[in-house]
């Protein structure tokens, strides 16, 4: 399973939620459905790096809890094992001071973890389905590596719009890879093409090894063979 992570800061926290952290986890089917979010109760920032490494006892109740719901889901342990780890250096990098973040000591920090069926599939059909819809109409072709070594990348910063914190959180995004059809990941490289549409990077790297047009208007590429 693919594991993702995203925050927020909330630099104007009410007096209870100063200097505390709450992770909400989302577990997302095959199918793009997904359980019930899990949120953990509030913990002191603090509290959440004072466990032991070696004692399971001096875990956390973030990490505790958290371990309680993957296990009642059936998530495997190495998965669930992966993701803790994950969680901690994550949110070590959002809190430390050397981060480039916004978070200082005081903020309410609220992280986001998603796990989420590995999407290479999703790739190799869209692939295969574009193959059969348009065979008739364009002669496919292998996309320069040199012109896709020169493609603009550039890192995605998710937009996510707040809500009470009384009321259920929702991330909201409009913007997706339209060949694995995921949400653009915070933090994660997307490639701009001249047409003006945006893919993940592995995506559509993995599109160009095949063909040399644009998955949605059909902009061309330059050929493999056409640079030889």
């Amino acid at each position: 399973m693919r594991i993702n992570f995203d925050h927020e800061i909330d630099s104007n926290p009410q007096p209870d939620d100063a200097a505390t952290i709450t992770v909400t986890a989302t577990i997302f089917g095959d199918d793009g459905e997904f359980d019930m979010p899990f949120t953990t109760r509030s913990l002191c920032i603090q509290d959440f790096f004072g466990g032991g490494e070696d004692e399971e006892d001096s875990e956390c109740e973030i990490i505790q809890e958290l371990k309680c719901f993957l296990e009642e889901a059936n998530i495997d342990d190495d998965v669930i094992g992966d993701a803790l780890r994950e969680l901690v250096v994550y949110i070590d990098g959002v809190t430390c001071s050397t981060s480039s973040s916004d978070y200082s000591p005081g903020c309410y920090l609220a992280v986001q973890l998603d796990l989420s069926p590995d999407s290479q599939s999703q790739v190799e059909g869209a692939i295969q389905v574009s193959f059969d819809e348009n065979s008739n109409n364009t002669r496919f072709k292998p996309a320069s590596k040199v012109v896709v070594k020169s493609l603009i990348r550039k890192v995605y910063k998710k937009k996510i719009e707040k809500e009470n914190r009384n009321k259920k959180k929702k991330k909201v995004s409009l913007e997706e890879c339209t060949i694995c059809l995921e949400e653009f990941k915070n933090g994660g490289r997307v490639v701009p093409l001249a047409c003006g549409h945006e893919f993940d990077e592995e995506c559509l790297v993995k599109w160009l090894e095949t063909s040399h047009v644009c998955p949605l208007c059909r902009y061309e590429l330059p050929c493999e063979d056409q640079m030889s």
